[in-house]
């Protein structure tokens, strides 16, 4: 009985042994297995949604998972893991390094105001800008509007300083919340860091990141400028017209690199990652400040928060991420960082229209969802609900349209004139009011509709002028009515 014991411990113990042995080539096989697996996902993606370029890298615990290019630039050369992609707004985290920097080496404090820093910054009502504080402008609770951001952002400058320049023309603007008392995301907050980095550093924006940052991380490719853009080959993208890619006439803006003109290629955001997993500690930043760098400073939602560039989401268990997207008006990108799994990963592309905004969150989740032996999102294309409305409504007004020109050339009696005015003074109303209803909806300006959704602009361009040719043929039947009814009344 004891030797039966005795053999079956020593059974149990090789059971065991076997089995750990083995496990790191289950490790590996299911590593291989993911693979293989979001490689064919991101192919599908890609070529389902048009994407004419992009570059997708994944680390594990720092060590490069995956790394692929697709696909070829706005000049149509072959994309590679050296070629730069506009980041967006993740653009903003850069920045917010660069402020942490600044911070450590005491040369500014969080809590102080702006114009401790900036004298020459103002808002119209300038008693409260002068309460705005360097946190307010990172944690986006300034209290200026998504809407002051976008008018004046993305105006493809490329004076030398697009950044100051820009920054004063904020002087107009009002607030729409006292500093500190409301989370209102907004690209002037990151635009007025810029200016303060230049004022502080007695330098170019691009030239204090290029020294401070870029180059210490080994970001080789990296641009904040217009002139190294040019030197490095960056290329705009394509934006996308009814999904499908039309080469970009927007250009590069140099005011525009604190909040989302910054270009890297996969290969810097391979180096920059590896910096946000804290491998890279100490070059730039101490380690504790880097946590500071990931620590909320402003509660958005339920589960989300935002500190310096970052989005953090259920910060406080196991699916806490770590992430941002970015969007310029040809390019969007995605980035995240998942603490507890070690996994992280970048998305760059060259193609861009916020109402397909969701498509490449979809493929970040997608990726996520793979690495967690889970199902991916479903990649159909799902046509935005705004656009279908627009297209909707632009074919009752065309159909109304030909119904008005067919009548008229019919030259049918017309009964009812009160009818036509009334029909003439609604469409005359709706053609005037459209465009600053949709402003006011998508709290965009117009210009910044136009950019980013060119085809939800082209269709409401095309309902606006329906409808005032719809008014003004109403007008022109009841006229006609009115017309025809005094010429009977004088035969008469």
């Amino acid at each position: 009985m004891k030797l039966r014991v005795t053999t079956g411990k020593i059974i149990i113990i090789l059971l065991c042994t076997s089995l750990l042995a083995n496990l790191p080539i289950t490790q590996a096989f299911a590593k291989q297995n993911n693979y293989q697996t979001i490689d064919n996902y991101v192919k599908a993606f890609l070529a389902e949604h048009r994407i004419p370029g992009a570059s997708i890298a994944i680390l594990h615990n720092n060590k490069v998972f995956y790394s692929k290019e697709w696909g070829v630039t706005g000049s149509k050369k072959r994309v590679t893991s050296r070629t730069p992609f506009l980041i967006g707004s993740i653009s903003k985290s850069l920045t917010g390094l660069a402020i942490m920097k600044l911070v450590e080496e005491k040369k500014i404090h969080l809590k102080d105001p702006v114009q401790k820093y900036i004298p020459w910054f103002t808002l119209k009502n300038q008693q409260t800008a002068s309460q705005i504080t360097i946190k307010n402008l990172l944690s986006h609770t300034s209290g200026i509007s998504g809407y002051s951001g976008f008018a004046v952002a993305d105006q493809g400058s490329k004076d030398i300083h697009a950044i100051k320049n820009t920054t004063k023309s904020l002087s107009n603007i009002e607030l729409t919340a006292s500093p500190g008392a409301k989370y209102q995301y907004s690209d002037a907050n990151y635009l007025i860091l810029g200016a303060l980095i230049e004022q502080v550093t007695k330098q170019t924006f691009a030239d204090y990141m290029e020294q401070n940052v870029f180059l210490p991380l080994g970001m080789n490719d990296a641009i904040a400028d217009n002139d190294t853009a040019n030197k490095k080959g960056y290329s705009s993208g394509y934006q996308s017209l009814f999904g499908i890619p039309k080469k970009s006439t927007v250009l590069y803006d140099n005011g525009g690199a604190p909040y989302g003109y910054i270009a890297a290629s996969a290969n810097d955001m391979v180096q920059y990652l590896k910096f946000v997993t804290k491998q890279h500690s100490g070059k730039i930043l101490k380690s504790e400040n880097i946590d500071l760098l990931f620590s909320p400073l402003v509660q958005k939602d339920k589960d989300e928060y935002y500190s310096f560039g970052w989005r953090i989401t259920k910060p406080n268990s196991y699916e806490k991420m770590i992430w941002h997207a970015g969007s310029t008006p040809d390019s969007r990108s995605e980035i995240f960082f998942l603490p507890k799994s070690g996994w992280s990963a970048v998305i760059l592309t060259n193609k861009n229209n916020e109402l397909e905004a969701m498509e490449l969150t979809h493929l970040k989740n997608s990726i996520i969802n793979i690495l967690n032996e889970e199902k991916p999102v479903d990649t159909s294309d799902d046509i935005s609900f705004v656009l279908l409305i627009s297209i909707g409504i632009s074919g009752v007004f065309l159909g109304i349209f030909i119904y008005l020109i067919v009548k008229i050339k019919k030259g049918k009696r017309i009964h009812i004139r009160r009818i036509w005015w009334i029909s003439s003074f609604i469409f005359s109303v709706f053609s005037i009011a459209l465009i600053p209803l949709l402003i006011f909806y998508l709290e965009l300006p117009w210009r910044s509709i136009k950019l980013f959704a060119s085809d939800l602009a082209l269709l409401v361009t095309w309902v606006v002028i329906l409808s005032g040719s719809n008014s003004l043929l109403s007008l022109y039947i009841s006229f006609k009515q009115y017309t025809v009814k005094n010429k009977a009344a004088s035969l008469n």
